[in-house]
């Protein structure tokens, strides 16, 4: 049988605007899809998830939903994904991926069996080849963590997979200057339709565009938003995706083509996010780094009415010091700030960001970090990540099968000294067998680093992180074949 054809820009699934009778019949159900969603997601009040419903469920928990939104599964397409899941549990465990193609396409399964700390990747393609595949893993058994790796040209992207849908989802990091695309995916795995309006925060100032309100997102199917065709050449763009009716997943991915831009920069990659579902007014990027020469930038978006003084902290790895920064962010505003531009060469960070209005009050804004390296480094690629707005004692993290090598930043914002251990998940808490295992003391309010490139690389288990205190956690991946920034996955249900 011959390969489907390339996945042309054309034939992405087209938004459609719902009619007035649908709204009205959709908001009866609301309540029934609702619902549904509190036993579809699995997450439990002992299982509180971070910005974008990221968390490992409890042990009570018999099955757990993930989803993955973006990514794509066509020969040609923007960005080819791959599901990375890794077990947690002590006995063995399945994972059900189901690819969703939407329309009239029944969706297909997979069942895969995991050994007690075992990881497996599965190319999306190899389940289903479709334009625009939403996917859902269901593990049983046993609890698991899930994260994809979408790869485009010569650079990848990785980023958890998410336990929670909702109705509001929030991006700050965006831009459609020339030389860029700016997609954002929209996932609706339940069996009711969504409705749902796009907004923006630019340069010029808040955009809604008429086409992008009251978009269906039809029962188990996502759509595709290129935003790059409804706000043009702006260098900031946040994003607000709301649902009328209905719940989804939201992420979006950057892509730049090596574009000389008017400063004279060029970008080249592929980086992924995935949104929040709520603005905070503290985040924690734990994962940064100018190794091979990386530079960045962090968007603050700032949904409210009210201005925000945001005081932005870079921690340095190491016993250097840089003085926080007070950055206003006007009301229904998006600025960036150069966080790398006061560092020295090969020094990883991390990243705090606290907003309040003129009073002192707390301000919830959105803060998103977007790293690249130009096209002649040994590190080739573009990468962000939104970070998080929780800590926790353990962090879980996949660890894809990429040509790089790995840095988990540890970041201790509380005050006292902290000692992180490093296991993979297949000798985690074990009973017999050695004791030794990597260990970093980090100072309150500090930061630290595991480097990942020291070990085995032919382990099968992700990495876990435990802490004697509440710390917050980052994957940096680095290599000649691209660049990526994550969050941990935070077990917000370890209690030590």
């Amino acid at each position: 049988m011959s390969a489907p054809d390339p996945e042309p820009r054309q034939r992405a699934r087209r938004v459609r605007r719902a009619p007035i009778l649908i709204v009205v019949i959709a908001a009866l159900v609301a309540a029934a899809v609702a619902q549904h969603g509190a036993s579809s997601t699995g997450v439990t009040s002992a299982a509180r998830p971070a910005a974008g419903g990221v968390g490992i469920a409890a042990d009570a928990v018999v099955s757990s939903a993930w989803y993955c939104a973006e990514g794509t599964s066509q020969p040609g397409g923007r960005a080819d994904e791959t599901v990375v899941v890794a077990s947690l549990a002590t006995t063995s465990i399945d994972a059900t991926m189901t690819v969703m193609p939407g329309g009239t396409n029944r969706p297909v399964s997979r069942t895969l069996r995991l050994a007690p700390g075992e990881q497996t990747s599965v190319r999306v393609a190899d389940i289903l080849a479709t334009a625009e595949p939403g996917v859902v893993v269901e593990t049983t058994g046993g609890r698991a963590a899930v994260s994809h790796r979408l790869d485009h040209g010569g650079d990848f992207a990785v980023e958890p997979c998410t336990r929670a849908a909702g109705p509001d989802w929030y991006f700050a990091a965006g831009t459609t200057v020339p030389g860029s695309e700016h997609d954002l995916a929209l996932f609706n795995p339940f069996g009711e339709d969504a409705i749902v309006d796009v907004s923006f925060l630019t340069d010029t100032g808040p955009q809604e565009p008429d086409a992008l309100k009251a978009i269906v997102v039809a029962r188990r199917s996502r759509v595709t938003i290129p935003v790059h065709d409804s706000v043009l050449r702006q260098a900031r763009v946040a994003t607000q995706v709301h649902a009328r009716v209905g719940r989804i997943v939201a992420e979006h991915t950057q892509i730049f083509d090596g574009t000389t831009t008017d400063n004279g920069s060029k970008r080249t990659g592929i980086a992924v996010s995935l949104g929040a579902t709520s603005p905070a007014a503290r985040w924690s990027v734990p994962s940064g780094t100018t190794r091979n020469g990386g530079s960045a930038s962090l968007a603050l978006a700032n949904f409210a009415s009210s201005e925000a003084k945001v005081e932005v902290h870079v921690v340095l790895v190491g016993d250097q010091k840089l003085a926080a920064q007070s950055i206003t962010v006007p009301a229904r505003g998006v600025v960036s700030t150069d966080v790398a531009a006061r560092l020295p060469l090969g020094t990883d960070y991390a990243i705090t960001a606290t907003a309040t209005d003129a009073g002192g009050r707390a301000v919830p804004i959105v803060a998103e970090i977007l790293t690249s390296w130009v096209p002649s480094s040994s590190t080739p690629g573009i990468a962000s990540t939104l970070g998080t707005t929780v800590d926790a004692r353990r962090w879980i993290v996949p660890e894809p099968q990429v040509d790089a090598d790995g840095f988990v930043t540890v970041y201790n914002p509380g005050p006292d000294p902290v000692t992180a251990t490093l296991l993979t998940a297949d000798s985690l808490d074990r009973r017999v067998g050695p004791t030794s295992e990597p260990e970093l003391a980090v100072a309150p309010g500090k930061a630290g680093v595991f480097h990942l490139s020291t070990r085995d690389r032919g382990t099968t288990g992700a990495y876990v992180i435990t802490a004697n205190h509440p710390i917050v956690v980052g994957l940096t991946l680095l290599g000649a074949s691209g660049a990526s920034l994550s969050a941990g996955i935070p077990d917000l249900t370890y209690g030590g």
